[in-house]
């Protein structure tokens, strides 16, 4: 059946293309959504770009032409042949050694030949242990060096100069077969003994022609010659060979080789480079030479494709697709192998795990968003850390699953789940506890039950106000997400408890609510609304000049100044404020300022505690690179704040600004990497400060 009646009758309405003979037909482009081309022939058929989502290929035969084939077979050979030569190259050279006539020097002979030697084992040892990588060369290259230095220092320039070179040269004829020979077994399955036939060939026939150069010293010597130049080219055979097994056996550290070969085996394959193969079915498929990698205008989509039963999908070119993980492709083509696997880490994004048998799997921090489990057995599986966005659970089983941690949105679908009971917690506590849900152990979930459990956690926004809850702080962050989210209301409120020094609150809030946000949101209010609060308790009993300065701020009258009035035996602030029509900040000090306000504290134990914390503090603010200048002014602004309030420990109003500050200061960590100078400062010093206080 040709292209143009298949889309001719796919535009009339047609959807069933059954057992159609389809080979080499060129689909580019188009729409074939919904088709079924169950059993049909599709080898060396062109879907590139096309869409074809929910199309059936169950049972297709896709991959090449017989023509193709021939020309596959062809490029092998002339891939082992290219080798084989390699391998005599190096074999020859290694014969010239023991030619009188090319090194007549003893001694150049024995550097020769050593440097050789060496050079082959170092390549053989390096590519067996570490493959084809930047490693790999490195030690080959190492090794290089060091028989320079040894040669140089025993043979001298000129004996060694030309051996040396020699000896370099068959080496790397040595390594580039090995290459080509592993290249080809990637290329096509059984081409390892294939190559090897011809490789040996080759590399018997260029050594006895290559020996035939020493001719005139001798037949003994030709002989041996001879001899030493056939046994080099055969090591060299059985050690491509060797390589190329590994590339079929996917050895990681061949994948180079082994996706140039799949990538050569693929050409004038069925190609389905950047087509939508959204929810198409492959069950039963012959996948040999096909090509699933990206086209150069978009990506290859594979969402929910059903791979169960394929044949030969590792000899496809995957691409960049999750099947390039072999767990994975495992898993996916072969339902039964998923009891108890260890899938940690495991990239599963769009997989259809439909069926599937996880039972006691490892999936801890597995990749399962936008992935399809109808069915799925997941008993006593681990999805600790688990990310399952958009991932639908219908109809699953989920009874002792382990889900601490694990990353579910609105998205995320629970329908008919089939669950007795799960834990919260991988690993029990000293109790023994692993946080079981019922808790009850004689009780287990009802039908309904676990859907109600977690869709109400999704519901939910909780925030962790550190260190207890500042009236004014709270009143300010309820106020800005109420304005910001006007879906939030005092109502949404569905708890608070206490949770050691700190306190939790928990939010309902509807599904089109941005949780991130209003959590950003509640940060910037309850930081604001500390700032505010230690401001008026400051102004209370601020001086006369600093109300002064308050009240022009407060009216948006733009003044910048500084003054220093001198108290007795101290000198206070210096204040510079600064406002305009659209805001108002009072900002207190700079860093020689914040200098000053810790110098002042005196040498009472407790105080000159302090004043090494807040030293340490200061430096650490001063020298992060995450904040920027704005940021640092309000930080150290804070650690002023607690300098003051250190010149009397037991005051209650100066403790309650000390709380204050500290709570900024902890505030502004949010959002920074947990190894920041000043997260790593705050963390570490804040604590301190705080049993300082008595807080």
């Amino acid at each position: 059946m040709k292209a143009g009646e298949v889309l001719r009758r796919y535009e009339s309405g047609e959807r069933d293309f059954r057992g159609a003979k389809l080979r080499g037909a060129n689909f580019k482009g188009q729409d074939l959504s919904g088709a079924n081309f169950s059993g049909a022939d599709i080898r060396s058929a062109n879907f590139t770009n096309a869409n074809l989502q929910n199309v059936n290929f169950a049972g297709a035969k896709a991959g090449l032409q017989r023509r193709w084939v021939v020309v596959q077979w062809v490029r092998i050979a002339v891939l082992a042949l290219f080798a084989g030569v390699l391998q005599a190259i190096s074999g020859v050279i290694a014969a010239l050694f023991l030619d009188t006539a090319s090194f007549s020097n003893p001694l150049e002979q024995a550097v020769g030949f050593g440097a050789y030697v060496l050079l082959i084992v170092v390549t053989c040892a390096a590519i067996s242990l570490q493959g084809f990588s930047i490693r790999a060369f490195g030690s080959i290259m190492t090794a290089f060096a060091f028989a320079v230095a040894g040669a140089f220092a025993v043979a001298g320039t000129g004996a060694f100069t030309g051996a040396f070179a020699v000896a370099f040269a068959g080496a790397g004829a040595g390594a580039f077969a090995v290459a080509f020979a592993g290249a080809g077994a990637g290329a096509f399955a059984g081409a390892v003994a294939f190559a090897g036939t011809v490789a040996f060939a080759g590399a018997g026939t260029g050594a006895f022609a290559g020996t035939g150069a020493g001719a005139g010293t001798g037949t003994g010597t030709v002989a041996v010659a001879g001899t030493v130049a056939v046994a080099g080219a055969g090591a060299g055979v059985l050690f491509s060979l060797f390589i190329g097994w590994r590339v079929l056996k996917e050895d990681e550290k061949f994948d180079i080789l082994r996706t140039f070969g799949l990538a050569l085996g693929a050409i004038g394959g069925t190609s389905f480079c950047g087509a939508d193969l959204t929810g198409a079915t492959f069950h039963k498929a012959h996948l040999k030479s096909t090509n699933f990698a990206n086209s150069r205008k978009q990506s290859t989509i594979l969402t929910r494709v059903f791979w169960q039963g394929t044949h030969k999908l590792n000899r496809a070119r995957l691409g960049t697709s999750i099947l390039q993980d072999r767990r994975v492709r495992t898993l996916l083509t072969t339902p039964e192998k998923g009891y108890k696997q260890d899938l940690t880490d495991a990239n599963l994004r769009g997989a259809n795990l439909t069926g599937i048998t996880l039972e006691g799997a490892i999936l801890r921090r597995a990749i399962l968003t936008d992935a399809l489990l109808e069915k799925t057995v997941l008993k006593d599986a681990i999805l600790t850390e688990a990310q399952a966005v958009n991932a639908d659970f219908i109809g699953t089983c989920l009874t002792g699953a382990t889900l601490e941690a694990w990353n579910i949105g609105t998205t995320t679908t629970f329908e008919n789940i089939d669950c007795q009971y799960v834990f919260l917690r991988e690993h029990a506590d000293a109790k023994g506890n692993r946080e079981r849900r019922p808790h009850d152990p004689d009780k287990v979930f009802q039908p309904g039950d676990f859907e109600k459990f977690f869709k109400e956690m999704l519901d939910d926004v909780q925030i962790l106000i550190r260190d207890g809850i500042d009236p004014a702080a709270f009143r300010a962050a309820f106020q800005n997400i109420m304005e910001q989210h006007p879906e939030v209301t005092q109502d949404s409120i569905k708890s608070l408890e206490k949770q050691g020094a700190d306190v939790l609150l928990t939010l309902e809030v509807p599904d089109a609510v941005n949780k991130g946000q209003l959590e950003k949101d509640w940060d910037a209010g309850y930081r604001a609304g500390l700032k505010a609060g230690r401001d008026a308790e400051r102004l209370e009993s601020a001086p006369k000049f600093e109300k002064i300065a308050f009240a022009l701020a407060e009216r948006n009258i733009r003044v910048e100044s500084k003054s220093e009035v001198k108290m007795g035996d101290d000198y206070s602030r210096t204040i510079t404020v600064q406002g305009d029509v659209n805001q108002s900040a009072l900002v207190v000090g700079d860093n020689n300022q914040v200098s000053l306000q810790i110098s002042q504290l005196d040498e009472a134990d407790e105080q000159r505690q302090l004043k090494g914390l807040l030293t340490r503090l200061q430096a650490a603010i001063e020298a992060e690179a995450s904040m920027g200048p704005a940021e640092k002014a309000e930080a150290l602004a804070e650690v002023g704040e607690i300098a003051m309030a250190g010149k009397a420990l037991e005051d209650g109003r100066m403790r309650r600004a000390a709380k204050r500050a500290i709570s900024v200061l902890k505030g502004m960590t949010v959002g920074l990497g947990e190894t920041t100078r000043f997260v790593e400062a705050c963390n570490g010093l804040l604590p301190v400060i705080s049993r300082l206080f008595g807080l």
